[in-house]
């Protein structure tokens, strides 16, 4: 009984397991060929496909490495049996090759021995290939044929894609590469000392390929060839940041070189699709898409760039890229007459669907190529979600006049593809949405705000409105909100800050609504920076520093409630600083509340975080701000600073030396102030900055001849004490790289007027004005001031005439002054 349920047991096994023990799955090229060599690629075909299957079980990486010992095996077994076995061909090394060329740009980690020691290394497909083809190029050779005429521009082109696919961002820069020494063996290598970028490798393959495809006219380059070369330099092109970062310290040449060597290939491609217009309609359609995805290349290319050109030639591509897809439709309506049977909508048995679906091959080919889908006849080739998206973007950060109307034109013929339901599996995307706001906040032109809440008002809708259920992948995010909050920032409308504080109502709104209606927009710190921004453009005076103030404040509070990525920027303080400083008060209040905000600052700093240390930038704005109030104790407020600067300077804080708009502001102070004895205060205080290294410019000699000019003493010795130290000034500026202004004679004139009336004072006012007139900088107001200089007499001879307004005398004397 016991041997015969073993022998029941027995037989159902061998029928559970027959389809892999009797009856194994074979692939089409097996029916055609028994030889060992088609018994063994069909094996390794079976592995190799797997990375074509994109919802599959297996590791495509596995898969591929899997193929890659098969081959070797293959090979073997064929020395160790004397020649006697499956001799690996050139569809064993295809198999392979396209295994690994379908892994993309994935990366992997696999074991090296190096001087019997195990190291991991980073592999990609591209490391894998060209290993691959050094092998196959050693084992011809040693079999004595050529290795070069066995190959073909199909084998070609699959290492041209694995450059193109693992291409990353860089600046095409020559690097060093430790196994030169082998790569060196592979055709296109011979003549480079070291490795360079992808995108040069593919470059360097294609040359190769166009300089012997009359020798070797099955090498020779088709369309995809040019178009993968085209992808591998626009992979390459690094985004304007990443530019600007890596060639710190270096000359800046323009971030486009990538994408210029990518672009130069395109018209190559153009000529395969201008012969293509009089023949096979299939391979015209074919070519069209491959054209239609290299233009779309390098239009992500151009927008990642960030240079002057980039919008205009995204928009030259994105216009290609439609003028190949309303080809597309005609060829695609020409498609559906000649596949429909009178009467019926069913495919002819001689359509090219047909023919491909129905074809003995169609499985091996799937397997084979994998990723490269088949083109329907019925499905137009569209321009891309991406290829939209990209140009608006390129458009966006341009900032051109007209940028945002072109932006918004290129989303609203999104949004009607996607309502169409033609466009498969492309829709709109948020960042195109987010793009066209952001132009629009650029943008300078009347209404532009409005247009860019109108665009948030539109996604709303969609998102929200029932009407719609195919937009609700569509959602506002916090950099929608604040962009339109930005729009109403730069605006110069009357009512711009208080629709900025409405969308960020509207933003807490939404964060805290419950169900349908809630959106992840909590405001961020470039919601408050934002909005604190539109309240200091606002022009408003106290209203608008008192509401940037209390916006600050709000950030302060959540940040010690533990968010610390509401720590205000030391910028924000200083803006608000400046703001209480445009406040035309009579009392000491904004000098007071400035004076608040910088003890914050150092409170918090204090605690330790550096990042809010008051710079220069801080204290010169308060200096500036107390400059402007005209408070009575202005001038020791800004001495006061001023002095505390130059100590932590010269205790070794090398951030925080004064500049000039520093010493000028504490002028600025001195000359308003009630203070004795101006121009002695002035001219010690620009010994002092000359003494710390600080060049006085214009608006500093101007300061000090004002001072002096500005003295209200009635001893005449100390008038020409102060009239010295105007003329000193005044000569030092005309010595100095900087140039007067009609206020440096303005007050220069007016600083004459200390001297006692004389032959001498005379002279000076006299040759002042002349050179005056000489500059083009003579002023209503210099005219006032000969008066106090020159008697009647005297003053009608210089101007020879009685007027006394530049309008009636020689236009050139005035010609540099600005109305």
């Amino acid at each position: 009984m016991q041997k015969m349920y073993h022998k029941l047991f027995l037989v159902l096994t061998i029928i559970l397991f027959a389809d892999a023990i009797i009856v194994p799955k074979i692939s089409s090229t097996q029916l055609f060929a028994s030889d060992p060599t088609s018994l063994f690629n069909a094996d390794i075909l079976r592995i190799a496909s797997r990375t074509a299957t994109k919802k599959s079980n297996f590791n495509p990486v596995h898969a591929a490495n899997h193929s890659h010992r098969m081959m070797k095996q293959m090979l073997e077994m064929y020395h160790k049996s004397g020649m006697k076995t499956a001799r690996p061909n050139v569809e064993t090394f295809r198999i392979v090759l396209k295994a690994y060329s379908n892994l993309g740009g994935r990366k992997w980690e696999d074991e090296h021995e190096k001087d019997g020691r195990i190291y991991q290394m980073a592999l990609n497909a591209v490391d894998k290939m060209e290993s691959i083809l050094i092998c196959w190029r050693d084992f011809e050779l040693k079999e004595g044929y050529d290795y070069e005429k066995q190959l073909d521009t199909d084998i070609l082109n699959l290492v041209l894609k694995a450059y193109a696919r693992c291409g990353h961002q860089e600046i095409p820069l020559p690097s060093s590469r430790k196994d030169v020494k082998n790569v060196t063996k592979l055709p296109w290598f011979e003549k480079l000392p070291t490795r360079l970028t992808y995108a040069e490798c593919a470059e360097n393959l294609l040359v190769y390929m166009r300089e012997h495809e009359k020798d070797l006219p099955n090498i020779a380059p088709n369309e995809k060839s040019y178009a993968y070369v085209i992808e591998a330099w626009s992979r390459q092109q690094p985004s304007a940041r990443k530019y600007l970062k890596e060639m710190q310290g270096k000359e800046l040449n323009g971030n486009d070189v990538c994408v210029i060597r990518g672009s130069r290939w395109l018209p190559f491609i153009e000529r395969f699709y201008k012969r293509a217009q009089t023949g096979d309609a299939v391979k015209r359609r074919l070519i069209r898409r491959t054209l239609l995805w290299s233009y779309s290349d390098i239009l992500d290319a151009w927008a990642r760039s960030g240079v002057e050109q980039a919008a205009k030639q995204a928009a030259r591509c994105i216009s290609k890229i439609e003028e190949l897809s309303s080809d597309d439709v005609k060829d695609v309506n020409l498609a559906k007459k000649l596949a429909t049977c009178e009467g019926c909508n069913e495919l002819k048995h001689d359509s090219w669907e047909y023919k491909h679906q129905n074809s003995f091959d169609h499985q091996n080919i799937e397997l084979f190529h994998g990723k490269e889908k088949f083109l329907s006849p019925f499905n137009v080739i569209y321009p891309s979600d991406q290829s939209y998206t990209s140009a608006i973007l390129a458009l966006s950060r341009s900032g051109a006049k007209d940028a945002a109307v072109s932006a918004h034109q290129l989303l609203n013929r999104m949004l009607e593809l996607y309502d169409s339901g033609d466009w498969g599996n492309n829709r709109p995307t948020l960042l195109a949405f987010n793009s066209v706001i952001s132009a629009y906040a650029k943008s300078s032109a009347a209404g532009s705000a409005d247009k860019a809440e109108g665009i948030l008002n539109q996604l709303e809708g969609l998102c929200f409105d029932k009407k719609y259920p195919r937009y609700k992948f569509l959602k506002p995010d916090t950099v929608t909100y604040n962009s339109v909050v930005t729009a109403w920032s730069n605006s110069k409308e009357a009512a711009a800050v208080y629709n900025a504080e409405n969308i960020v109502k509207r933003m807490e709104m939404r964060c805290n609504a419950v169900g349908d209606k809630f959106l992840d927009v909590q405001p961020d710190p470039y919601t408050y920076s934002s909005l604190i921004n539109a309240w200091i453009r606002s022009g408003l005076g106290v209203t608008s520093a008192e509401k940037a103030e209390e916006l600050l404040k709000t950030m302060i509070q959540k940040y010690y409630c533990g968010d610390i990525k509401f720590l205000p920027h030391q910028k924000t303080f200083s803006q608000i600083i400046h703001a209480w400083g445009r406040c035309s008060t009579e009392d000491d209040i904004p000098v007071k509340r400035a004076m608040d905000l910088l003890h914050l600052m150092e409170k918090i700093s204090s605690e330790g975080v550096d990042g809010l240390k008051p710079d220069i930038i801080t204290y010169s704005s308060l200096i500036d701000t107390i400059a402007k109030t005209r408070v009575k104790n202005c001038y020791d407020l800004a001495l006061e600073l001023l002095s505390k600067i130059e100590s932590l300077y010269k205790a070794g804080d090398k951030s925080m030396k004064p500049n000039v708009r520093t010493y000028s502001s504490v002028f600025h102070c001195l000359l308003y102030s009630e203070q004795q004895n101006k121009y002695l205060m002035a001219e010690k205080l620009l010994n002092r900055m000359k003494t710390l290294g600080v060049e006085p410019n214009s608006f500093t000699y101007n300061y000090v001849i004002n001072c002096a000019a500005s003295e209200t003493l009635e001893d005449e010795e100390l008038k020409v004490e102060a009239f010295k130290v105007a003329l000193k000034a005044f000569t030092s500026l005309r010595r100095s790289n900087f140039v007067t202004d009609c206020y440096t004679y303005n007050f220069f004139l007016k600083a004459c007027a200390l001297l006692p009336s004389s032959s001498i004072r005379n002279k000076i006012v006299t040759e002042a004005f002349r050179e005056c007139c000489d500059e083009g900088k003579l002023t209503d107001e210099a005219l006032s001031r000969l008066r106090y200089c020159l008697d009647p007499t005297s003053l009608r001879s210089l101007l020879q005439c009685d007027t006394m307004s530049v309008h009636d005398l020689n236009p050139q004397w005035s010609a540099q002054v600005r109305v």
